[in-house]
């Protein structure tokens, strides 16, 4: 008999379960995206060895693919801000920021900014001596109020670090 009774109240329990989720609000699964395409270069070289990492908030990595001919796509969730690093060796690092907090709050945003797109060029590490970037090399976010696209961008090179021993 106990074990009918415990039967029954997995059976109850589980059906609850179904119940609530089935009248929960379903904003979790229909979470809006921002879709992000864009193209890897580097100088006049293939992109072997190329490698690029999308960290989303600082603590996880989404999944992201490199094509042999540059281009790369993946969705952030809007409201989030990740942070694009572009790798190869013998080629100078590239970091771009995406925030988008403020994407598609309006007809006009959402129409305007279907997709980001935009293109990272990596440079030999021979053209830049002894250099590294500053920051980011770009930043991509949204105006707060009409959600449209705003990019800037940040060239500026430092003297690279000697390596401690």
């Amino acid at each position: 008999m106990e074990k009918q009774s415990t039967f029954n109240f997995i059976r109850a329990l589980f059906a609850l379960v179904a119940v609530i989720g089935l009248s929960a609000p379903q904003v979790a699964f229909a979470e809006e995206k921002v879709p992000i395409v864009g193209w890897l270069r580097a100088d006049d070289a293939t992109l072997t060895g190329a490698v690029m990492v999308v960290e989303l908030e600082g603590e996880i990595c989404l999944h992201s693919v490199l094509l042999e001919n540059g281009r790369f796509e993946f969705e952030l969730p809007i409201g989030a801000k990740a942070r694009l690093h572009f790798l190869k060796p013998g080629y100078l690092s590239k970091e771009v920021v995406v925030d988008t907090r403020n994407a598609m709050n309006t007809g006009q945003a959402e129409r305007i900014n279907k997709t980001v797109r935009f293109e990272v060029q990596l440079e030999s590490e021979e053209a830049r001596k002894n250099k590294v970037y500053l920051g980011p090399v770009g930043s991509i976010d949204f105006l707060n109020g009409t959600g449209l696209m705003k990019v800037r961008y940040d060239r500026r090179l430092v003297a690279a670090m000697a390596e401690e021993q």
